[in-house]
């Protein structure tokens, strides 16, 4: 594990790189185990083990293309209003911003995916994986930076910084984790992080379906995406009700069920 010489946002925390590990989340819980300070990052080249929201989920990434990161906060970080969307949104800053600095623009303004994926252009950009306990909050995410294609599963659902900038010949990863790192700094400590948390939500003022619960016994609900609440529960409204329905856990879906006749409901 090497030390990186870059800014950190937070006062007195370091930024560890490592060519190779399991998950940049078990690594940062053995820092947390030594005592290392809030603001405390370990970025990986290349991770075995590295997951999403739901088990069944993985992160796979090519090694040394991406951002693979989980930078460590105190316990009462997770208590903070709408955290996993406020990691989020500091992702879609740093995308915009990085965009800039490199003369392009990106095919749509980053989006926030309720609860914990960035979108460009309908596709993934980055995923956010966060994790309490008494100790520390682990602020896992992974950015698509350099990487130029992805496996059959994922085409036309995924992409990258490279890609949408037009500049497949390595965009710098230590100056991209830079970047994120202030404006976590900036969003966590942001009393009005709402109001952007709004503007940048996808689908938001269209209709949505939302699945509320496990994926495997959750219920389908549709309707129109009205917003945040002041929690960070999504605030869905469904045809005929007089206000909308408050979620704190479930999934938006991509698209939207259809009826047939049978008044079967189906995901296209």
């Amino acid at each position: 594990m090497e030390q990186l010489e870059i800014r950190n946002a937070f006062p007195g925390a370091a930024v560890f790189r490592l060519r190779e590990t399991t998950s940049t989340m078990d690594e940062a819980r053995r820092l947390v185990r030594m005592g290392f300070p809030p603001g405390t990052t370990v970025v990986a080249d290349a991770q075995s083990s590295g997951r999403g929201r739901l088990p069944e989920r993985r992160w796979a990434s090519p090694p040394g293309e991406n951002l693979l990161s989980t930078v460590i906060l105190g316990p009462e970080a997770a208590k903070l209003p709408g955290f996993t969307l406020r990691v989020g949104l500091a992702l879609c800053r740093t995308a915009a911003v990085f965009a800039v600095r490199r003369g392009g623009s990106l095919s749509s303004p980053p989006a926030l995916k309720w609860p914990n994926d960035v979108l460009v252009g309908g596709r993934k950009l980055a995923g956010v994986l966060c994790e309490a306990g008494p100790e520390a909050t682990l602020v896992g995410f992974g950015l698509n930076v350099n990487q130029l294609g992805f496996p059959p599963e994922l085409e036309g659902k995924a992409t990258s910084l490279a890609l949408e900038l037009g500049l497949p010949g390595g965009l710098d990863l230590p100056e991209l984790l830079e970047l994120a790192l202030g404006e976590l700094a900036f969003v966590l400590a942001d009393g009005d992080w709402r109001q952007e948390a709004e503007e940048r939500l996808w689908r938001r003022g269209e209709e949505a379906a939302f699945l509320a619960g496990s994926p495997e016994g959750g219920e389908t609900v549709t309707g129109v995406l009205e917003g945040l609440a002041p929690s960070g529960a999504l605030l869905l409204r469904p045809a005929g009700a007089d206000r909308p329905l408050e979620f704190a856990s479930g999934e938006l879906l991509f698209r939207a069920p259809r009826v047939d006749r049978s008044g079967s409901h189906h995901i296209r």
